[in-house]
């Protein structure tokens, strides 16, 4: 993906923008017809039709929301530990161009985390702190997923199932418990530290210090909450903002749900988005959603439309800037570069 450490991911050419452009069109097209097969394409059309403008409008806020908390999140981690001050502005931009290269590329979001590496390297970060950090906001956003799952698939057990079946919520309880005890567990005080910097030769010792750096990082961010407190509450607000405008765009084509059912459903249908897919597990991800709604009672018709809207506003809005930011990613990098030369020195290669 990356030729050297410093060179552009051959993501970004033009080329290969236009034709990931290309073909998430296409596939976005076939998955709305297929879909819309299933389900009727009378029934989807008259549902669509006759959505609510004020909860499209929420859905718009929401979703607004759920970008901003991901740009607070990727401020405060790339700032962690003595790295640079992105601005509001830089931070936005270096979202968007790795956005853009998860929508055309992104076999389980590498195109992405190539962009975000590249961008903090010429931002002034050396090797091991820029992995450190692509990993650990990576930690952290998905630490924050598998808690709330695991407390709403908690809730919907205290209540007997009554908002989703317990094989929905069951393996979260299991498999969040595991996965954050073995985390904190290889992670833990000097451990943590010796293995994340264990760089000897040899690709396994190599995946698992990048591991263990990238949960070192995101556990301080989420153990010091007065400077680390932004990250912490951003990847709160991305994940909450993205649910809620799920929830509301069922609400928008008639379709009444509990929000623990959704928040649940979300969960369970997210899990395309972890395979080794092209185009950001788009496609994937929408009909899991589609099919994994009406396990809560939804009729198809009603949850298609309601993901139709949700990846309208989820996924279509943000694209079209995404890709133009990342054509634009040389002239970023220039601007990274420019303020790593006048800026502080980053923090020592053996910190985060």
């Amino acid at each position: 993906m990356i030729r050297h450490d410093t060179e552009e991911p051959r993501v970004a050419s033009p080329r290969t923008i236009l034709i990931g452009l290309v073909i998430v069109v296409v596939v976005g097209i076939g998955v709305v017809l297929l879909l819309g097969k299933a389900a009727g394409y009378r029934e989807l059309l008259a549902a669509l039709q006759n959505a609510s403008g004020g909860w499209l409008i929420a859905c718009l806020l929401l979703e607004a929301a759920s970008c901003a908390g991901y740009v607070v999140c990727l401020r405060a981690i790339v700032a962690q530990g003595g790295g640079p001050a992105l601005s509001p502005r830089q931070a936005t931009r270096t979202w968007l161009a790795t956005l853009g290269a998860t929508r055309i590329v992104s076999p389980a979001g590498a195109g992405g985390m190539a962009i975000f590496y590249w961008l903090l390297r010429k931002a002034g970060l050396r090797r091991r702190q820029a992995v450190s950090r692509v990993l650990g906001f990576n930690v952290l956003i998905f630490s924050l997923f598998g808690a709330w799952a695991f407390a709403t698939s908690l809730v919907i057990l205290i209540d007997e199932g009554g908002a989703a079946p317990l094989g929905m919520v069951i393996p979260w309880l299991i498999i969040v418990p595991v996965v954050g005890v073995a985390g904190l567990w290889a992670s833990q005080g000097a451990r943590g530290r010796r293995v994340a910097a264990d760089v000897r030769r040899g690709w396994v010792r190599k995946v698992l210090a990048g591991a263990v750096s990238g949960i070192v990082v995101a556990r301080d961010a989420m153990g010091q909450p007065r400077p680390n407190g932004p990250a912490l509450w951003g990847a709160a607000a991305y994940w909450v903002g993205d649910v809620l405008c799920l929830w509301a765009a069922l609400g928008a084509v008639g379709a009444e749900v509990p929000l623990a059912g959704v928040a649940v459903a979300y969960a369970t249908a997210y899990t395309a988005m972890l395979l080794p897919l092209p185009t950001g597990g788009y496609g994937a991800l929408d009909a899991a959603s589609a099919f994994t709604l009406t396990v809560l009672g939804i009729p198809l018709a009603e949850a298609v439309a309601g993901v139709v809207v949700w990846r309208f506003f989820s996924f279509w809005l943000p694209t079209i800037p995404a890709l133009i930011e990342l054509a634009k990613a040389r002239d970023l990098a220039r601007t990274l570069s420019g303020q790593s030369e006048q800026g502080p020195e980053p923090a020592e290669a053996g910190g985060p």
